[in-house]
């Protein structure tokens, strides 16, 4: 049968998160490598919320919906996002199945096999497995403390106009998680925000916007999104609802151009015909009554501890040895080890001898660089576990650094 297969299936390897995440589960694993949401931030109003729904309305909850998504959560999303400065209305907001079906959209939009995407590196695992499973190529600009480096991807940019990259082929847009980055937790600057829509206006790149973590802010002032910036309409926004109501509903939302809104909906269609109905009406009651908002300051207050937590336990275990970043929102540090460390080969140790988990670096690249670091995810370890799980990584680490 596997002679049938179309290319993308014999390329596409077994994803490493889901062998990661059956590791993890075991209750001795303290894990700091699944990007879960602590389940004590979901409100106990919700159990209300669903129960009137299905009690009055269940004739619409149980039943499929508008490929665009319910128009009053479309009215009620484009008004927060205005609030946000973004401008929308209900008619440019499409309801996803979470935002990375919104992300497989905009792929099916513009993408063809042969085609390049522009990523950070290192970037979120789950947009490198979609993006493979277009049959691209992905050319990468590095991060560092300010996010994206612009000036590498002028430079990158102009070497692809002049023939020098990517054969001459012009990146199909790029794609950017601009605040608390997936991984590295790095944020990018209003300058350079407004830098990377002048840059990839000028060379005509579209910028697809990952916007999954920046409501989550604890530190520093919040920072317009690039949509809310975006006064040449080159941005699609991708947000969830994962991160600030529940990800087990899946769903998500898309704002963009409305060419590209248009095709989306079209590929919406014949993907899953709509978004969860039920989901969508829980999450357009909890919005009403103010308790994203609510659960959002839960989620803050309770991350923000956890990360000051985390931070001490790598400063107090691992002194100058190793460098991480310091997020300003979000789930993620990003631990750069030694030269020498494997942190691929080192995981199944972490996690069999030692009961701690993480996911290893080279999955955040698409040329698998990375092999000395590592994400460490500190959203879902409860407080009291996280000097332990970060005392477990150290003994493992010096346990291999005396072999």
């Amino acid at each position: 049968m596997q002679s049938t297969f179309a290319s993308r299936a014999r390329k596409v390897q077994r994803s490493e998160l889901a062998a990661l995440f059956a590791l993890a589960e075991e209750p001795a694993v303290i894990s700091f490598a699944g990007g879960f949401p602590d389940p004590e931030w979901f409100l106990p109003e919700i159990i209300d919320i669903s129960e009137e729904i299905m009690r009055t309305n269940r004739g619409v909850a149980l039943q499929y919906g508008p490929t665009p998504g319910f128009t009053a959560l479309r009215e009620f999303m484009a008004a927060r996002l205005t609030r946000q400065g973004m401008k929308c209305s209900a008619a440019d907001v499409l309801i996803t199945s979470g935002s990375l079906q919104g992300l497989d959209l905009v792929c099916k939009v513009f993408l063809e096999p042969g085609d390049v995407v522009l990523t950070e590196a290192p970037t979120y695992i789950g947009a490198l497995q979609t993006f493979a499973g277009y049959e691209v190529d992905i050319v990468s600009v590095p991060v560092d403390a300010e996010g994206m480096r612009i000036d590498e991807l002028e430079s990158l940019l102009a070497d692809v106009r002049a023939g020098k990259r990517a054969g001459g082929r012009m990146p199909k847009f790029i794609y950017t998680i601009p605040s608390f980055q997936n991984p590295s937790g790095c944020t990018l600057s209003l300058e350079r925000r407004r830098a990377l829509l002048s840059v990839a206006s000028r060379f005509g790149v579209p910028v697809v916007e990952d916007h999954a973590y920046a409501e989550l802010r604890y530190d520093g002032e919040d920072i317009p999104s690039l949509k809310a910036l975006d006064e040449d309409d080159i941005v699609v926004h991708l947000g969830t609802f994962s991160k600030i109501f529940s990800p087990g509903l899946r769903l998500g939302w898309m704002v963009g151009p409305r060419l590209v809104m248009e095709k989306a909906i079209l590929f919406k269609q014949g993907t899953d015909q709509c978004s969860n109905s039920l989901g969508q009406m829980m999450a357009l009651e909890y919005g009403k009554r103010g308790l994203i908002e609510k659960q959002i300051e839960v989620t803050i207050a309770s991350l923000r501890r956890k990360k000051d937590e985390t931070l001490k336990a790598l400063r107090t275990c691992f002194g100058d040895s190793i460098t991480y970043t310091i997020p300003q929102g979000g789930f993620y540090t990003w631990v750069t080890f030694p030269e020498g460390v494997d942190t691929v080969a080192l995981l199944p140790r972490a996690v069999k001898e030692y009961r701690v988990a993480y996911v290893a670096g080279p999955s955040f690249y698409a040329d698998r660089s990375g092999g000395n670091q590592a994400r460490l995810c500190f959203s879902q370890p409860r407080v009291d576990q996280i000097e332990e799980g970060i005392r477990r990584l150290h003994e493992c680490l010096s346990a291999r650094l005396a072999q």
